[in-house]
């Protein structure tokens, strides 16, 4: 219990330590094991062919460890379908607390090239997708870039 508390104060006192000594504590390689981005675990990506807009619906999750408190300042992922097919943004700018986890929503609007295009690829069997993420954070270190890629991912085409 003694040992938790101390750590806790520990994990608040390097937050409040000015911008220069967060950025050397904070390196790239840091960060980058203690902010995930990864799909929803169970349909990440939705196409919705039939309604009356079709469109891309996909989520994403965030999962922040680090002791810095995140907003989400851009987020898009753009989707790979046999070939480059929507890109989907996050218009929500969510603020991401240390410890926490945030799923994301991103959206895409599809034209009728894209519409036919899902069509073949439905009709070939092709229903795994190639996601390359581009997430912009803004925190007390600066804007923090993210570009992780995920090959596989199962698609639903409605």
């Amino acid at each position: 219990m003694g040992y938790e508390i101390a750590l806790t104060l520990a994990e608040r006192s390097l937050a409040t330590l000015p911008r220069f000594i967060l950025k050397r504590i904070y390196t790239k390689s840091r960060l980058d094991k203690e902010i995930k981005i990864d799909t929803r675990p169970t349909n990440p990506l939705i196409f919705s062919l039939g309604s009356y807009v079709p469109k891309l619906n996909a989520w994403f999750i965030i999962t922040n460890f680090s002791n810095l408190i995140l907003r989400l300042d851009d987020f898009c992922a753009e989707v790979w379908v046999g070939q480059p097919l929507a890109i989907a943004t996050c218009l929500d700018k969510p603020e991401i607390n240390r410890k926490e986890t945030q799923s994301i929503y991103t959206e895409s609007f599809l034209s009728e090239t894209q519409v036919s295009r899902l069509r073949e690829e439905k009709q070939k069997g092709n229903t795994l997708a190639t996601i390359y993420v581009r997430a912009y954070f803004e925190s007390k270190i600066g804007v923090l870039e993210f570009k992780p890629t995920f090959e596989n991912r199962p698609v639903i085409i409605q």
